[in-house]
């Protein structure tokens, strides 16, 4: 284990030299600036550590990369590019839609489809377009606070290094391990006060490849076919999350993927909920829901059952309270 341990200490420094370097670009270059004075070029230093601690550690440990492997490395560099324009350009939304949806299709043609044995391969291939456009977008909506999105990727990556590490998959437990040391280092940085943020290249680029990473793993096994369920149930929060923020803004009749106030996050705060208390809120209900992903590959365990009820319990009671009293309409 002490190879996996060197390499989430690499991927660790690697990110915070990264980070530093980025940084200080940045403000002596009066570029990639925020309107409060934050940088946002924190997800290409995510980036560029992820990728190059990877990469490098494969020989080092014998490992050969799956074809469908490269295919999602390949195409998160082609949108890792896309993102640092859009970081650059800021496309419109229609722009930006059409981008992704595009992006989408062509991804699909290449890589690993969900195969859900009782659905026909188009329904399989319009699932999996869904769910790869529904997380990807997920991220970057949920990337509205310090530490809000980082803490719940970071929180993902560890549950799937542990779903990795569980199912032998030895290619995606190294990947998240260096994900995993990545987000770490990257939460040292946007914990509230940030000092910097990831920008549209980091959140779309980390949805991506929670979405991707997903479909390639495999879960289920003849004798506990509940288990499928575990991607879902790791990255529930932001689901529902998202989920929400669409109800509530096809109520108001604003379009889903405009900005409005309609987050469980900013439900907490303009509930009167410290901005850090609100992310402990949401940090322990997330937390809920990734362990229930991870104890579902044992089956119906009493663990699963424990936590996923709990997880329900508290989401229910947080969204609940919030919404009574926050005086967002």
């Amino acid at each position: 284990m002490f190879k996996y341990l060197l390499l989430f200490l690499i991927s660790f420094v690697l990110t915070v030299v990264l980070l530093v370097i980025f940084r200080k670009i940045s403000l002596k270059k009066s570029i990639f600036i925020s309107k409060s004075g934050v940088p946002y070029i924190g997800g290409v230093a995510i980036f560029l550590s992820l990728v190059s601690s990877y990469l490098a550690f494969l020989p080092f440990a014998g490992i050969k990369l799956p074809s469908e492997i490269v295919t999602i490395f390949i195409f998160f560099s082609v949108l890792a590019l896309i993102e640092f324009i859009d970081d650059v350009k800021e496309f419109s939304l229609k722009v930006k839609v059409i981008i992704h949806i595009v992006f989408i299709l062509f991804f699909l043609l290449y890589a690993k489809k969900m195969q859900i044995y009782f659905l026909p391969p188009w329904a399989n291939y319009f699932v999996s377009f869904l769910w790869i456009m529904g997380i990807t977008n997920a991220f970057n909506l949920l990337d509205i606070s310090d530490g809000l999105c980082a803490g719940v990727a970071l929180t993902a990556s560890f549950s799937f290094m542990a779903v990795s590490f569980i199912k032998a998959d030895f290619v995606l437990f190294c990947l998240f391990t260096v994900l995993s040391g990545t987000l770490l280092s990257f939460m040292l940085f946007n914990f509230p006060p940030a000092k910097i943020y990831m920008g549209n290249s980091g959140s779309h680029l980390l949805g991506f490849l929670f979405a991707s990473l997903s479909i390639y793993g495999d879960y289920a096994t003849l004798d506990n076919r509940i288990a499928l369920f575990a991607p879902l149930l790791i990255l529930f929060f932001p689901i529902i999350d998202t989920f929400i923020l669409i109800i509530m803004r096809l109520r108001k009749g604003i379009i889903p993927l405009k900005k409005s106030n309609d987050h469980i996050f900013l439900y907490l705060l303009n509930a009167g909920y410290t901005r850090k208390r609100s992310l402990v809120k949401v940090y322990f209900v997330n937390l809920l829901w990734v362990v229930s992903g991870v104890a579902v590959l044992f089956g119906l365990n009493p663990l699963f059952v424990i936590f996923i009820i709990l997880a329900a319990f508290y989401t229910f009671r947080i969204i609940l309270n919030a919404r009574l009293q926050s005086p967002i309409t």
